[in-house]
């Protein structure tokens, strides 16, 4: 079993994600069997925290799915890998697959 996290965010627009303060949520964890797993729980928590809120900061919401390693072991200096992004919008919801995913899928 693997250890996630998902971190929520939300602004007005992608443009404002990181200039809007306050808008993280403490990031949530869970032990999952399997990536696609993780990518289907971050799918739910970003849907509901969605459903949940309406006004001008919260018309991008994202959910960045993150796996935790274990302790000692570092990719690129770091000890956790991104998976990859929800995110919900004008546009409807998409997943956005990590570019270091993708690098360690085809490794």
């Amino acid at each position: 079993m693997k250890t996630y996290s998902v971190e929520l965010r939300h602004a007005a627009s992608k443009r404002k994600i990181n200039a809007l303060p306050n808008n993280r949520l403490s990031p949530l964890k869970k032990r999952l069997p399997t990536d696609a797993d993780a990518i289907a729980w971050a799918q739910a928590e970003l849907l509901d925290f969605a459903r949940r809120r309406s006004g001008p900061f919260y018309q991008y919401v994202e959910a960045a799915v993150i796996e935790l390693m274990p302790f000692g072991v570092t990719v690129d200096g770091k000890d956790y890998r991104r998976v990859g992004r929800w995110v919900c919008n004008a546009d409807g919801l998409a997943w956005r697959e990590s570019p270091a995913a993708v690098l360690m899928a085809d490794a």
